[in-house]
């Protein structure tokens, strides 16, 4: 996941990693995606159905068949543009999770682990400010050695780490993530009314623009009062997409993300935001 140069209106960007998906294959194919649990009902693989086709249509003006084979648990999506095969398999087979989090910054981190330096010491912060919300960096090789840190210390009620994407990039950066009052998250994308995005026409940055339910709005508005200065990370599927700073209270529901997004990223997002989570979870078998 490359690092994205990001401003918020209302929300001033610090830091910023957006999924990218590239795409190599050369022939328009049929996708067949199966459901790790056998157990799944008709209705939900119906409406795993639902979601796919409504996913396929934001993403794309193409004509795509979404067909259901219950007998198998399994779902074809036929005529993918060669161009567009990767961002497909993540359109059909990520549950599309979204919520939002407090993130600590690295010195608020490190004053949270009374001083234990432990976890900073496995971790590149070179080029990582006591501010920046990402804790520090390693090769995505060592993913599985720090991890193996964190759940030695045992768990941790008030605070949870996760990763940014390393889909296309050989290096990612972890960020701890507040649990407020042990609940998981802020809001979720439950709470969102819709997301879309656009391109600046005077230059090459894309936006994309969340508005919240109004049920949510009020506590929005809660959220950017009580956080002023401080970093709020959006996460998709646990992966952090960006950790933005919040530098003035947003009453209105609605903020928006500008940056060097590439289409096929605002298109992705936007697509998860509009039709909620997957009831299941899926695998490509052919």
């Amino acid at each position: 996941m490359k690092t994205k140069i990001i401003s918020f209106i209302a929300l001033i960007m610090i830091s910023m990693t957006a999924m990218s998906f590239m795409n190599k294959a050369t022939n328009k194919s049929n996708m067949l995606i199966q459901s790790i649990d056998n157990t799944i009902s008709s209705t939900e693989l119906l409406e795993s159905a639902r979601i796919i086709t409504a996913r396929l249509k934001d993403f794309s003006s193409e004509k795509y068949k979404v067909t259901v084979i219950p007998e198998k648990y399994q779902i074809q999506v036929s005529g993918i543009n060669d161009k567009n095969l990767s961002a497909i398999e993540n359109l059909v087979t990520q549950k599309g999770s979204i919520h939002f989090y407090r993130a600590y910054s690295q010195s608020e981190l490190f004053e949270h682990l009374n001083g234990n330096n432990q976890l900073f010491s496995n971790l590149n912060n070179k080029n990582v400010k006591s501010s920046d919300t990402r804790i520090g960096c390693v090769a995505a090789k060592e993913v599985g050695k720090v991890n193996e840190l964190i759940n030695s210390t045992g768990q941790n009620l008030s605070c949870r780490y996760v990763w940014s994407d390393n889909s296309d990039s050989t290096k990612v950066c972890l960020y701890a993530l507040r649990l407020e009052h042990k609940k998981e998250a802020l809001l979720s994308g439950g709470d969102l009314e819709s997301v879309t995005f656009s391109q600046d026409k005077t230059s090459v940055y894309w936006h994309i623009d969340f508005s919240f339910k109004k049920t949510a709005v009020k506590t929005w508005s809660d959220i950017t009062k009580q956080n002023i200065n401080k970093s709020i990370a959006i996460v998709i599927d646990d992966k952090v997409i960006c950790a933005p700073v919040l530098r003035s209270v947003i009453e209105s529901g609605k903020c928006s993300i500008t940056g060097n997004f590439t289409e096929n990223d605002v298109k992705l997002i936007t697509a998860f935001g509009n039709h909620g989570e997957l009831p299941v979870v899926f695998k490509v078998v052919r």
